[in-house]
């Protein structure tokens, strides 16, 4: 079984993927399925997802007044980037929180 083919999992499931680290290294994190659809339709209009990742990972150890991990604070930042669009009116999938209102 190969934990990074997303295809045959339903909604809901976690799914691990490489993505960079604050040295630019791979790095596995695991994510539910909604948050990678966002994360990869953030790619398909053009974001920069390495240099997101990599900003990820030196944010979450200076934003936090607790230990985060690198996977949480991606999702958290996924999470948020998707509010504020969806807040600003941009045109963006609700893939993470699909009944948002405001």
């Amino acid at each position: 079984m190969n934990i990074l083919n997303r295809d045959f999992l339903p909604d809901g499931e976690w799914v691990a993927k490489n993505v960079k680290n604050a040295f630019g290294i791979d790095e596995p994190i695991r994510l539910p399925q909604s948050h990678w659809k966002h994360f990869d339709w953030l790619a398909s209009i053009g974001a920069d997802m390495d240099q997101f990742t990599m900003e990820c990972d030196v944010n979450r150890h200076i934003d936090q007044p607790y230990m985060i991990t690198f996977s949480g604070y991606v999702e958290k930042m996924l999470v948020r980037d998707e509010a504020r669009r969806h807040r600003a009116g941009d045109d963006v999938p609700l893939h993470i929180n699909p009944h948002r209102i405001v």
